[in-house]
């Protein structure tokens, strides 16, 4: 790759006006958004078990003396009973200041959750019980925590909560950047015809000079973002060892200390740049229009929230792999229900269109060439 078309190349990017707005709104949001965290008491367990409480009660009052002849409704019945139980020896840790005891009923709890599950909470018609994976993924990071001996953080609003918090949040809506930075990536060269039409270069030098600029221009300011966001909420409301984990899939779910989500996190938004990347050079050289590329960009998305039913079919499109924070807390797995959709997997799959992409891209320039 010539290094004379690569800085022409990164200096049209990094002084595009688009590019400079969107780094900087990316930074401002996850290192300030702990200011609405905060406010809005986000994150907040203590409120979310209150809650979960007081349709705990309400659920339990529906059971009448005819309903509890009935084995699975009785069964239903005890199981609200040992929830409040549960939440009951749960709120005792949090009044005599003992994490391992607040961490031993929430595993307590969590565990009666999901065996109500086995007849689906017959009679709690109204009860606003979490989804079985959601419960998995609690459990998980509970036991970490209690193995570990790590007090619970009890919102999200501590250095490491927040800092999983944005990273889960960022991790929905990153393809969005990346699709926003790079889907005028072939239409700058057009635009700025007369300062690269001097410059001799070969597809191969656009797409490994375009990938490369785009790299850049999302994971500095992810990385900024990512440590302003540690720092500023510690300053703010203290500061926790980034050993605290966040739930992740590989073959199953799993907790992992948080610095580790955020290599992994860091690794895979890399991949899926490399993707989007490919997909709008190619976009831009069909339609030779940056709003129809953008559109085509946020049509396959949208295709990640299809139903579990309509998912599995689509299971080898790029689409399902889009929503990064699905691919890696298992959300893509259990909803497909295939194991080994875990991030490797979506990393692969990616590449693969990746390659797919580049060489329909090379193919249209080199023919509209030959035109010539």
């Amino acid at each position: 790759m010539k290094s004379t078309y690569f800085k022409a190349n990164f200096n049209i990017a990094r002084k595009s006006k688009k590019n400079i707005l969107l780094m900087g709104a990316l930074i401002v949001f996850m290192v300030f958004f702990v200011l609405l965290v905060g406010n809005q008491n986000l994150g907040d367990n203590y409120r979310q078990w209150q809650s979960y409480y007081d349709s705990l009660e309400i659920n339990i009052s529906y059971f009448n003396g005819n309903l509890l002849r009935k084995q699975k409704y009785k069964q239903t019945y005890d199981n609200l009973n040992a929830q409040e139980g549960c939440i009951a020896s749960l709120q005792n840790g949090e009044v005599l200041e003992s994490p391992q005891t607040y961490l031993e009923s929430s595993l307590n709890l969590f565990q009666t959750m999901l065996d109500g599950y086995q007849n689906n909470y017959l009679g709690a018609s109204t009860l606003n019980v979490p989804p079985k994976y959601q419960l998995h993924q609690r459990l998980v990071t509970y036991k970490y925590l209690y193995r570990h001996h790590i007090p619970p953080a009890m919102s999200s609003k501590v250095s490491v909560t927040y800092l999983i918090y944005i990273v889960n949040f960022i991790a929905v809506l990153i393809f969005f950047y990346i699709l926003l930075i790079a889907n005028d990536v072939w239409m700058v060269k057009l635009d700025h015809e007369t300062v690269l039409r001097n410059i001799p270069y070969r597809v191969e030098d656009e797409v490994k000079g375009k990938t490369m600029i785009n790299l850049v221009l999302t994971l500095i300011p992810l990385i900024i973002g990512l440590i302003g966001a540690y720092l500023f909420a510690g300053l703010l409301n203290g500061f926790r060892s980034l050993n605290y984990p966040n739930v992740f899939y590989f073959n199953k779910i799993r907790a992992i200390p948080i610095w580790l989500d955020c290599l992994i996190f860091l690794f895979y938004t890399a991949v899926l740049v490399v993707f989007v990347t490919s997909l709008t050079l190619l976009l831009n050289q069909l339609t030779k229009n940056v709003y129809l590329s953008t559109f085509i960009g946020i049509a396959l998305y949208v295709l990640s929230y299809l139903p579990s039913k309509l998912l599995k079919a689509i299971i080898w499109l790029p689409s399902v792999y889009l929503n990064v924070n699905d691919v890696l807390n298992g959300t893509v797995a259990s909803k497909t229900g295939f194991a080994g959709l875990n991030f490797a997997t979506a990393a692969v799959i990616l590449l693969i269109w990746s390659l797919v992409c580049v060489v329909w891209f090379r193919y249209l320039v080199n023919k509209k060439g030959a035109a010539r």
